[in-house]
């Protein structure tokens, strides 16, 4: 398996560690991140690395899913519903549709490299309309019982 740990890969992370101003990060990898620990080290409070996605895993503002780990698109679910509000998965092949159906939005792609996040505060934006004056028949609320 190819190594993904470039300095680049590095300096994303780090931008998004920084840029969020995050407190709570939880890796599923099975490299070894010493060399990214100590880049983004002193940015956050809480940091925990887990080999794959499973029932120990914890709660954590984001979640980075490496490109190393095996995962079902039911894992996927499982930590964007119950873990974390905030994923970002790395990937070697290109599996942009069965993410996009999981809600994903797809940031990058380079050479092997995918990269696709989630965030629940902005998939699904506020709209103007979606409100009760928005609705079919607003004048007829409180006159019928419906």
């Amino acid at each position: 398996m190819k190594s993904f740990l470039t300095s680049k890969f590095i300096k994303y992370i780090q931008s998004i560690v920084i840029d969020e101003k995050l407190s709570e990060i939880a890796i599923i990898t099975g490299a070894n991140i010493s060399k990214l620990v100590d880049n983004i080290s002193g940015n956050f409070d809480s940091l925990n690395v887990y080999n794959k996605i499973n029932d120990f895993c914890g709660s954590a503002e984001i979640y980075f899913i490496f490109p190393d780990v095996n995962f079902t698109f039911e894992e996927i679910g499982l930590v964007k519903n119950a873990y974390s509000q905030k994923l970002i998965i790395f990937s070697f092949k290109n599996i942009n549709e069965d993410l996009l159906k999981l809600g994903l939005v797809k940031e990058f792609s380079e050479k092997d490299l995918c990269c696709h996040s989630y965030n629940l505060k902005t998939y699904n934006i506020k709209r103007d309309w979606n409100n009760p004056k928005g609705w079919a028949n607003p004048e007829n609320f409180n006159k019928y019982r419906w």
